[in-house]
């Protein structure tokens, strides 16, 4: 873990409890005299804290000093994924975030499962990838209705399908479909937008393709 994740990492004195407390104090067995490291994730300060009081429950840390200490991606990235099997998605997220990639957006294309989306796990997963690679920001994710909506706040992107030029490092949104792939309706409605692909004959699954296209991206 590169640093511990705190709402309100910058404040003079902070109360550690809950999940955060079980993981330092019962797994990794801090101890007192140990400094620790915190980062609210909204801004890119490093805070360094002291113990002032380690009880069965609760620890109190003080401030001792913070640091500037941006760790962000150096290129940014925007993926319009389709939802698809909300087991497999949530898998996905911790390498997206790990990779860089400044924002995901989310729609329901025809052929997407329609289970609501956990934003609060979502949350979790994300804050939880970064305090392992040390990103000091959260990808940023956006949930938008279908793919006429999608259009209407990105009118310039560019599509992951069969049949495509080779995918190299535009500067444009990336749409990936869902699995079982865009229907007739939406390839009729994004006929004319750039489209790339792998320029293999290889069929690759919606986790497959949003990781390809991160990494080519990237």
């Amino acid at each position: 873990m590169q640093f511990i994740y705190h709402e309100n990492a910058g404040a003079t004195q902070l109360t550690i409890e809950g999940e955060t407390y079980q993981h330092l104090y019962k797994s990794r067995r801090t101890k007192t005299q140990e400094t620790l490291s915190l980062r609210n994730l909204k801004d890119d300060f490093l805070y360094r804290y002291q113990h002032q009081s380690i009880t069965r429950k609760e620890a109190t840390i003080t401030l001792i000093d913070k640091t500037p200490k941006p760790v962000i991606p150096t290129r940014y990235t925007h993926l319009i994924l389709a939802v698809f099997d909300q087991k497999e998605f949530y898998k996905i997220l911790p390498s997206l975030n790990e990779l860089g990639v400044g924002k995901l957006t989310l729609f329901f294309a025809h052929f997407s499962q329609r289970e609501k989306l956990d934003c609060n796990k979502i949350h979790k997963i994300l804050i939880y990838s970064s305090q392992q690679c040390g990103r000091s920001n959260l990808m940023h994710i956006e949930i938008l209705e279908n793919l006429d909506d999608v259009l209407a706040h990105y009118p310039k992107i560019g599509v992951f399908d069969f049949g495509g030029t080779a995918l190299t490092k535009v500067d444009l949104p990336i749409l990936i479909g869902p699995e079982g792939g865009l229907s007739p309706q939406e390839r009729e409605i994004l006929k004319d937008y750039p489209t790339f692909s792998t320029q293999q004959d290889l069929i690759l699954k919606s986790q497959s393709a949003c990781l390809y296209v991160a990494s080519t991206l990237l």
